[in-house]
Parts: structure tokens; C-alpha cells; sequence
């Protein structure tokens, strides 16, 4: 409790977050973290207020009016994630917790006991409550956009009680790993560079915003030709409170199934390799995590937002297209088509609904992280479905071969070496909303 609190344990607890390797690089949210705990450790709780915030940590002109500047709410937003995702990876034995409540700017600090958890640490899920507007009235017509964030959820949860289980089972037993060494041996020349770090690789999956009416349905917030985001528009608009208060606009935040099985196959993938983890939707990544950790992201720019400011130039990419009809579809461009490839591909639908699709594309990209020492893996379809597919083919052994096969640059005995960076574009047919058959058509070396 807080009554039990020290200042020197307060003080110290914001040192070591300032100190952090989450708040490595985000200066801004330092300083706010820090006005906010000292004003509170020094009993000047009355200074915690917006308009003092703005002006005294972000520089804000006197005449700072929170109506047309929100940028004390989206940033307060932006901690609060991070403070989320401290306690819950380096931070999880910490004796003291510093917290920010939502609507608040005053800091809570708290005495717990630390936990023995295990490696795995899942950072910030979304929630999946009905969705309610300010008058309560319910749109049950969300819910099915809700029902991938919740599957996710239970999957996760089913998944860190497994990592944890297996863990201690290879602890007690280390023989038990004989049968599948062979597999994670084989994934080795794909996998080597992400998991050559002994910290956590990062999943990230697509969670982008949606907005919309019961009469015209859900639209996705950003164009598909627009650029990516500053940090905190998402939260922004999320967290604003005029959006969903206005002619019964609701915005919500939406996961297409196909990243929620993506996620399983990455969890399982990594449970086999016994290499750590963590979670994140894709709305919260920052450049500090391109820049720090080993990343993998399951989605195209149209949903995250942030690889569609990627420095790192890449031979396929997502974009508008005109089909053979001359109709524009989100489709690959493959902007430096060689001998026998297409310089576009697209999805097949069978009717007018996307659950019709018959046929996908995905694109495997192995890029830079912003650091040279980090890797990123981008698995996007041009639909759920063939995300879906794309994560499937770098975690099962069968097409793990056939990609290592495709893409070995070396003839020598010994383990095959593939390119340092490389895209893939494989093809997917799609029976029921399920791909049942993942075909290799092409790659080039980045």
C-alpha cells in the first residue's frame, strides 16, 4: 500500500524506470514521468493538472488550450502503456509500482510482492468487452470484430500457461528434447539472427482502427494510400472521447483471425525453441522497439500503420493496384519483376464477401531493424488468410525446408547460409476461410 511507501523507495522505483530499457530513447515520456512523480513525492498534487503538463514538460505556449491540442492525453497515454509493459517484462520483480490511472495525472504507488514468473510476458492485450456508446445503447453488430481480440486473448492465456509447463518439464527432463532438436536445428539458418539475442523477440500483431455507424459499417480510419502514423494519432483518436460520442461513431480497434492464428504458430515456434517472448498490438510499437529488439509483425502497412514509413527499400510491396478488369484492389506490387514473374498479384474472390477468398498471396520480408544488430520479420497476406499462411511457413519444418531449399546461396557442405535480408512471395489457396496449400513462387535478395 501506499501508505507504507517511502520517499526514497518512490524515488528509487522512478529512477530504475528511467533507467529502463522500455523507456530507452523516449525522452519526452521520461520527463513526464518524472515531473509527474516528483510534483507527487514533493506533495504537489494541485500542479498535476493538463494545462501545467503542456506548458512545463512539452513546451506548450501559455495560450495552450486542451480542445485543440490533445497531446498531454495521448502521451499520458503512451506511459501508461509503457508502465504496462515494464512490469510486465523487466520490471516484473520490482517491489514497488508506479501507476498512472486512466483520466488521471497524479501517480499511484504501490507495494507488491515480486512474482517468479516465467520468460513469457504478454504487453498490453486489448480488451474485448461489448462495446456500449454514451447513451447505452449496444452494437451487437461489433461483436464479430471483436471476436479475433478474443480468441487471441484465450489463446494467449493458454499459451503462457503451456510455455510455462514446458519449461519446467525440459528443466526436470532434459532428454525430453530429443524429438524435436531435428526441427529447430532445420529452422536454424531462417531463425539464427532473431534468436542469436537471448532477449524476448517481439510479436506484433495487426490492431488497427476502425470507425463507423450501425447504418454504414466499419471503415478502416486511414486510407490504405495514406502515409504511417506520428506516435500517439492511433491513441489519440482512440482515447479522445469525442469520436464515439458524436452521431453514434464508434471506433474500435479490430484483429483479423488469420493474425490470431499467427500468433499461435509464432508461440508454438517458440515454445519448441525454447527461446522467450512477449505480445503486442501493433498499435502501440514505437521506433524505440524497431530500433532495440528482434521483432516480428504479422500484418501488411493496411493494418500496421508503422511499416509504411520503413526506411528499407523492398522490392515487393503493398499498395493500390488496377486489376486485370482495371478496377483498383489492394494487391503486391512487385516494383523489379524478373524472368516469369507478374508485376502484380492479387486475391481471388469467389463472391462478394472476403470470407469468399479462394486464393492469397503473402509476402515474407527479412529486414533491418533500425539497429544492425536486430532483425525484422514482416508476414503479410493481402488478406487475413494469407498472413496466416506466411506465419505458417516459417514456423512448420516441412516449409521451413522448402524455403531454406529456395533460398540457400551456399553449395558447400555444411548447414545452408541464406541472404541477410530477402522477401518471399508465396501463394496461398484458401478453402472455408482455412489455407490448405502454400506454394514458394518467388524471392529476392534486399
Amino acid at each position: 500500500m501506499e501508505l507504507d511507501l517511502t520517499r526514497t523507495e518512490k524515488l528509487e522505483e522512478l529512477e530504475r524506470l528511467l533507467q529502463s530499457r522500455t523507456l530507452q530513447g523516449s525522452e519526452s515520456l521520461k520527463a513526464f514521468l518524472r515531473f509527474v512523480v516528483l510534483k507527487s513525492v514533493e506533495n504537489q498534487n494541485s500542479l498535476l493538472k493538463e494545462y501545467v503538463i503542456a506548458t512545463e514538460v512539452f513546451g506548450r505556449s501559455s495560450d495552450y488550450d486542451s480542445r485543440n491540442d490533445s497531446t498531454v492525453r495521448v502521451q499520458a497515454g503512451r506511459l501508461r502503456s509503457k508502465l504496462q509493459e515494464y512490469y510486465a517484462g523487466e520490471g516484473k520483480q520490482d517491489k514497488v509500482i508506479i501507476d498512472l490511472p486512466k483520466g488521471h495525472y497524479t501517480p499511484v504507488f504501490s507495494h507488491v510482492e515480486p512474482s517468479n514468473g516465467s520468460g513469457v510476458a504478454v504487453a498490453d492485450l486489448p480488451a474485448t468487452a461489448s462495446l456500449v456508446d454514451s447513451r447505452g445503447a449496444s452494437f451487437p453488430w461489433l461483436k464479430l470484430t471483436l471476436a479475433g481480440l478474443a480468441a487471441l486473448c484465450l489463446l494467449l492465456s493458454v499459451l503462457v500457461f503451456n510455455y510455462r509447463s514446458e519449461a519446467r518439464r525440459l528443466r526436470e527432463n532434459p532428454a525430453s528434447r530429443t524429438p524435436e532438436s531435428a526441427d529447430v536445428q532445420a529452422a536454424a539458418p531462417l531463425w539464427e539472427e532473431l534468436l542469436r539475442s537471448p532477449q524476448p523477440v517481439l510479436i506484433a500483431f495487426s490492431n488497427t482502427l476502425f470507425q463507423g455507424t450501425a447504418e454504414t459499417g466499419m471503415k478502416l480510419l486511414k486510407p490504405l494510400d495514406s502515409p504511417g502514423r506520428s506516435f500517439g494519432t492511433a491513441n489519440n483518436a482512440q482515447g479522445s472521447g469525442g469520436l464515439e460520442e458524436q452521431n453514434t461513431v464508434v471506433t474500435d480497434h479490430y484483429t483479423g483471425i488469420g493474425e490470431v492464428m499467427g500468433v499461435y504458430s509464432l508461440a508454438d515456434f517458440f515454445l519448441k525453441t525454447g527461446h522467450p517472448f512477449r505480445v503486442k498490438r501493433s498499435l502501440l510499437l514505437t521506433w524505440d522497439d524497431v530500433k532495440t529488439e528482434n521483432l516480428v509483425v504479422l500484418g501488411s502497412p493496411a493494418e500496421n500503420l508503422l511499416l509504411r514509413d520503413l526506411p528499407q527499400d523492398q522490392d515487393f510491396v503493398f499498395r493500390l493496384l488496377k486489376n486485370d478488369k482495371q478496377e483498383t484492389s489492394f494487391g503486391v506490387a512487385n516494383t523489379k519483376p524478373g524472368a516469369g514473374e507478374l508485376a502484380a498479384y492479387f486475391a481471388k474472390q469467389e463472391g462478394l464477401s472476403r470470407s469468399q477468398i479462394s486464393e492469397d498471396y503473402a509476402v515474407i520480408s527479412m529486414l533491418k531493424g533500425l539497429n544492425e544488430n536486430y532483425r525484422l520479420l514482416i508476414l503479410a497476406g493481402i488478406t487475413t488468410f494469407g498472413t496466416q499462411a506466411a506465419a505458417e511457413y516459417v514456423t512448420k519444418p516441412e516449409y521451413i525446408k522448402d524455403l531454406i531449399a529456395h533460398l540457400a546461396t551456399s553449395s558447400a557442405e555444411g548447414p545452408p547460409r541464406l541472404p541477410s535480408y530477402f522477401q518471399i512471395l508465396i501463394k496461398v489457396k484458401v478453402n472455408g476461410g482455412v489455407p490448405v496449400q502454400i506454394s514458394y513462387v518467388t524471392h529476392h535478395e534486399l
